[in-house]
């Protein structure tokens, strides 16, 4: 798969493999709401013998025009993440395009000619609910500017329990720790990656030696709490539990760490690549009085956790 960057306005001499399949979509999470528009995106380029590229963005394009804060400034999957799920899914190029107030300053009939059809597209695929150019074109009125150049394809919402499947009511699960229905929703576990950082060896003197793992400021993650989760390493993945938290048993103003202790694992992880899936929420974070209250309750977890997985091998 190859990954195109590219700016407003693009460059005269900025080449395309044409004629493409074009999906068109932020697909943050990519969902399987999102999914189900790349894979009819798929069937018809296969169709026609044609590569399968996707327009997409380098940020989210609230970012332009609304002040983002917390959580709202930090994305499902970042886009490395993000990008091998594209792979996984077939497609052959990735156009990345720099939004900025110019990008969304363009008419809709500037963005088709400006982009879509230097693009090469035969086929634009997107979902209902897609958006383009100043005034938030809808896809219902692609087919108006595209002048014959290409054909549309309108993918419709697709539903999970009679609800839309969408990256807000992702997020909206995910920050409620509602690990299951995010699976669900996602089609696999929600993951993150990291590298397994020093931190202040709690962990090994309570008995929980855990990986203390540095992920990106930019990644959303679940709320606060204790987690049973999957770790990666060396493309083998192992059974853990693992806490998100401020370790408030040893004071308020800890900053939020991810750490990672493993089942019956003794190796050195320090400097390691690594990948984390949350399976399940277990509780809250809460604060102990005392070392050995906080014991007896990681000893809890691990049981709990134990028992988690062997119920899933059974």
């Amino acid at each position: 798969m190859e990954i195109i960057k590219l700016a407003y306005p693009l460059e005269a001499e900025q080449q395309f493999p044409a004629p493409v399949v074009l999906a068109m979509g932020f697909f943050d999470g990519v969902h399987l709401g999102h999914q189900n528009v790349i894979n009819r995106a798929k069937e018809i380029a296969l169709e026609r013998q044609l590569p399968l590229a996707i327009l997409t963005y380098d940020h989210h394009p609230a970012l332009v025009y609304q002040k983002l804060t917390g959580d709202s400034t930090r994305y499902l999957t970042l886009h490395p993440e993000k990008y091998r799920l594209f792979e996984l899914l077939g497609v052959d190029y990735v156009y990345e395009v720099n939004y900025d107030h110019d990008f969304q300053a363009q008419a809709p009939q500037t963005f088709v000619d400006n982009f879509i059809v230097r693009m090469g597209a035969a086929v634009v695929v997107a979902g209902f609910d897609h958006t383009y150019g100043t005034k938030d074109a809808a896809m219902a009125n692609l087919g108006e500017y595209s002048h014959h150049r290409f054909t549309v394809e309108t993918v419709p919402a697709l539903l999970l329990d009679e609800k839309k499947v969408s990256s807000t009511r992702v997020r909206r699960n995910l920050s409620d720790g509602h690990l299951e229905t995010v699976r669900r929703l996602l089609g696999r576990p929600f993951e993150i990656s990291g590298t397994v950082v020093h931190g202040l060896a709690r962990g090994r003197t309570l008995g929980f030696p855990t990986a203390n793992v540095q992920y990106d400021d930019l990644q959303r993650m679940p709320p606060l709490g204790v987690y049973i989760v999957l770790m990666q390493i060396d493309h083998q993945w192992y059974p853990g539990m693992a806490s998100i938290g401020k370790n408030v048993t040893f004071g308020d103003q800890n900053p939020v760490t991810l750490e990672v202790n493993l089942l019956d694992f003794q190796r050195n992880l320090y400097g390691k690549r690594v990948q984390v899936q949350f399976l399940k929420k277990t509780r809250n974070e809460i604060k102990y009085q005392g070392e050995a209250s906080l014991i007896d309750q990681l000893n809890r977890d691990e049981q709990e956790t134990r028992n988690f997985f062997q119920s899933r091998e059974a």
